[in-house]
């Protein structure tokens, strides 16, 4: 039975080229409603959304599209609520950052399968997370960034990328351990992506003593060093925010 949400679903990739066409202000704020809509604990909505769209500003994100849309942890807004209301703030600990993250991110996934369905193309970038935020959007104390989006009307139409079998996600009841074989097994697809690297940068890799795909993540993409500095910036965020995570 045909179902469009699933369709849409099913068919999601991610855009790195984008047109420079403009995105009405009437479907961004379609977007915009469809995010809000989502879940969040509480229904408090301990997030917010920058949408930013000066170019120079998009680029300074770290990408090229139309708009850029920023998730952020919101609990400074529900602290001027409750500080005009004579109620208390102590929502500047882990659980009220995390669960926050988690609205914010639940939105933000709500707005990409409302722009997807809407023809525009979007791409999630990770490294929001190490951005500052307070520096970057003028966000004030208790706010951490969540999640980042670029938005814009596709100028490719890239294949899907494999995905892992079910089976190596999804475990009933328990959490399954699963033995080497079954490890080979749901990475195979992707561990045969290495004969089909551009040789050039295969080249690069092996020049590097890297000889599989896995080495090529962990030790030519995701490196130590990599991870520690982003690691680093994000616990600063996290404090710069004033956000107390508690020691054991």
């Amino acid at each position: 039975m045909p179902n469009p949400v699933i369709d849409c679903l099913l068919n999601h990739r991610s855009i790195r080229k984008f047109k420079p066409d403009p995105i009405p202000d009437e479907t961004v704020n379609l977007i915009l409603q469809a995010g809000t809509r989502a879940a969040s604990e509480g229904n408090l909505q301990a997030y917010s959304f920058v949408v930013v769209d000066e170019p120079d500003l998009v680029k300074k994100l770290g990408f090229f599209a139309p708009i850029a849309l920023v998730a952020l942890v919101d609990q400074y807004r529900l602290k001027r609520w409750f500080e005009l209301n004579d109620a208390p703030f102590y929502n500047d600990q882990a659980v009220n950052l995390f669960i926050a993250y988690w609205d914010a991110v639940i939105a933000l996934q709500n707005t990409v399968v409302a722009a997807e369905s809407l023809g525009l193309g979007t791409v999630y970038v990770g490294m929001i997370l190490s951005t500052d935020v307070q520096e970057i959007l003028g966000a004030p104390e208790y706010v951490f960034p969540a999640g980042l989006v670029f938005l814009g009307y596709p100028d490719e139409e890239p294949p899907l990328r494999p995905r892992l079998p079910l089976d190596a996600v999804v475990h009933r009841n328990q959490y399954h351990i699963p033995t080497d074989d079954e490890i080979r097994g749901f990475y195979k697809e992707k561990d045969a992506l290495w004969d089909e690297l551009n040789p050039e940068r295969k080249r690069k890799f092996e020049g590097k003593g890297i000889k599989n795909f896995a080495q090529a993540v962990t030790l030519g993409h995701y490196t130590p060093k990599f991870i520690e500095g982003e690691s680093r910036r994000l616990i600063n965020n996290i404090k710069r925010a004033g956000f107390r995570l508690l020691e054991a």
